[in-house]
């Protein structure tokens, strides 16, 4: 039975829509996944950043507050006479030693100061906005006890009567005996707060809880926060600050029916959640949400997300641009194939036809037998390549362009090839095609069927080296600090963690060092913003004569704050980097102020080494970081180092 002529036409466009649908869908979907996936994992990594962060700031605090010593003093005394259980003389004595802590952990993380006494009572709570003492009760807080009788404490999320917040408790202990504790308590309003300061391209976090996590006695309120509920799902909660004007969540997220199928799926077994939605003003926003658990390890909830999606929206355009042009190709190829069997012209008529369409797109088209040889081949193709198209039309397409063995190339081995026996679409956004002059051109290639008496594949491709040179630009800029030109923080983290991973399988010694430039506020504040940044593009430049290997990776940290990976380096090796960098800024002669305590800028470091399996990036960062605070304290341009197992000067 014959179909009339526009019935086969529209059964060949029908049929080159089907084959760059799907794998053009199936790319969108998986780019799409990938795409949220490193969201997720970005909120993962933020997560663990500000842990990290607040655990080396805390220490540094209680290690400050219990290196005088009063504190541990205090809660060893006895005392007669409980009053609330504590006694008058211990509450003003903590007031007296922790308030300065106290300001400290405010100013630098937003956390306030609770002394606990050896059996879990509260001793002493400094109120974070007032900055005064309030007694809190910590009855019900489970599994305190516990956290008293270790020596290392504990950090995370708590859930009790005095509703949720994240806690770093250290026990204090007076020989063998547990005498007390000190802790660090941060708000939820505090630890988004601190999430968005170090938190990467994230526009916004949020906090959301079990409801069969909360305690019944505070989901009405108390304890300074009350528990919404969302209209995400009605067994998440959303802590609120008492007084304030309901949730922070917005209405359109929680409308979002991505979000509420996704998380109707991933709740019930606590698994990560993702999707893609529309904001009140049309925008896209990509929305993750990452399982947390509290203090003991249970799961209590979700932190969330919200962050830009135009880059994987602006990619999908692409996409579909990309996927119009191939639809277009692929349909009016197999139109002029059937016009060419309907008229039966020959072989002529359809390379005829076939180069009309192919000259005016500018993409490079060639057309393989089924022996793997050059059929037809367009002028386009021809200009890339370099060739003339005498020289390609009948030679084996793998000994001119692709795998370069000549005639003993198969055709099995051109990529491809092996949609002659599925029928379906090939596409590599990343191939290589050799050129007549030896070199590589980078190109976008796509190759289908040819079906019939002159079965083969027809292949199209354009060149993408100017998008490749981009592409690399693009990822240089955002691995550099725009004001000096060294590495960010971005570059630091990636870096560190390639190195220890290498340390750790070599054995070999890893160094930090973390500078820190000496009373730079005072710089900015006498000189202005504009000579502080030309200070700080002086000093990266002395950081650059100074540190010669080239395996070395220098790296603005932030602010005034610089790092250098030193790769190999023992701690003798490190000491040394460390100080010629010291003596090479002080000699640069940077005029300082004249109320500053030097006349020159100076900078104070602090070293970090670890070898083998105790190299982990967190822990030098941290040890690195207490170094600078202790050459701070030691009247700054000085070189110090933090002590751990494992991790040395």
């Amino acid at each position: 039975m014959r179909f009339p002529f526009w019935l086969q036409a529209v059964g060949v466009w029908v049929l080159a829509a089907a084959l760059v649908a799907v794998p053009f869908w199936t790319v969108h979907e998986r780019e799409t996944d990938a795409y949220l996936e490193r969201e997720r994992v970005e909120l993962q990594a933020a997560l663990r950043s500000t842990d990290s962060l607040l655990r080396t700031m805390t220490n540094q605090a209680f290690a400050d507050l219990l290196e005088r010593g009063q504190l541990r003093q205090i809660l060893s005394r006895p005392y007669d006479g409980p009053i609330d259980g504590v006694a008058e003389f211990h509450r003003d004595s903590v007031l007296a030693v922790g308030r300065q802590t106290h300001r400290s952990l405010r100013n630098c993380c937003g956390a306030s100061l609770h002394v606990l006494g050896a059996g879990g009572e509260s001793i002493v709570h400094f109120d974070a906005r007032l900055e005064q003492d309030r007694l809190d009760s910590v009855a019900d807080r489970p599994g305190i006890e516990a956290i008293l009788n270790s020596r290392m404490g504990a950090q995370g999320f708590e859930l009790s009567a005095m509703g949720l917040a994240y806690r770093r408790v250290l026990p204090i202990w007076d020989g063998n005996r547990p005498v007390g504790a000190v802790e660090a308590v941060l708000q939820p309003g505090d630890l988004t707060t601190l999430l968005r300061r170090i938190g990467g391209d994230a526009l916004l976090y949020h906090l959301l809880l079990r409801a069969d996590a909360v305690p019944e006695a505070v989901q009405g309120g108390g304890s300074g926060q009350w528990f919404q509920s969302t209209d995400l799902h009605p067994d998440l909660l959303e802590p609120v600050q008492t007084g304030s004007h309901g949730s922070r969540m917005p209405h359109w997220l929680e409308q979002s029916a991505a979000l509420r199928s996704a998380l109707r799926e991933s709740l019930p077994g606590n698994e990560p959640v993702s999707a893609l939605v529309r904001d009140a003003y049309g925008r896209h926003v990509a929305v993750v949400m990452a399982p947390v658990t509290d203090i003991s390890g249970n799961a209590i909830g979700y932190a969330a997300s919200e962050s830009n999606a135009a880059p994987i929206i602006a990619w999908r355009q692409q996409l579909a641009f990309s996927g119009g042009l191939v639809f277009l190709l692929v349909g009016a190829l197999g139109h002029v194939a059937l016009l060419m069997v309907r008229s039966r012209r020959g072989a002529s008529a359809l390379r005829d036809q076939i180069n009309a369409i192919t000259e005016s797109m500018g993409e490079g088209v060639y057309v393989l037998d089924a022996h793997g040889r050059v059929r037809y081949v367009n002028q386009a193709a021809s200009d890339l390549l370099g060739y003339h198209p005498d020289e390609i039309v009948g030679a084996r397409a793998n000994a001119l362009f692709h795998d370069g063995r000549r005639d003993h190339g198969r055709p099995v081995d051109i990529p491809g090839w092996d949609v002659t026996a599925t029928g379906g679409t090939y596409r590599s956004d990343h191939h290589q095609l050799q050129c007549r002059d030896g070199s590589s051109l980078p190109v976008s290639l796509t190759v289908a069927p040819l079906k019939g008496r002159e079965a083969g594949v027809v292949a199209v491709f354009h060149d993408i080296a100017d998008r490749a040179r981009e592409l690399s630009s693009l990822k240089e800029q955002v691995a550099r600090d725009p004001l000096t030109g060294l590495g960010n923080r971005r570059m630091l983290d990636t870096s560190l963690q390639r190195e220890s991973i290498r340390a750790r399988r070599s054995g070999e010694p890893l160094s930090l060092l973390m500078l820190d430039v000496d009373q730079f506020k005072v710089f900015n504040d006498t000189f202005g913003h504009p000579a502080g940044d030309e200070t700080l593009r002086r000093i990266a430049t002395v950081l650059e004569q100074s540190v010669i290997r080239s395996d070395d990776l220098i790296c603005r940290y932030g602010g005034e704050e610089f790092a250098v990976i030193l790769p190999h380096a023992g701690a003798d090796a490190a000491v040394i980097v460390a100080e010629r960098i010291r003596a090479s800024v002080e000699a640069a002669g940077i005029p300082q102020p004249p109320q500053a305590n030097s006349a020159v800028v100076t900078v104070s470091i602090g070293c970090a080494t670890a070898v083998g399996d105790a190299v982990e990036p967190a822990l030098l960062i941290a040890r690195a970081d207490a170094g600078v605070y202790r050459a701070k304290r030691l009247g700054r341009n000085r070189v110090e180092g933090g002590t751990e197992r494992g991790v040395s000067l």
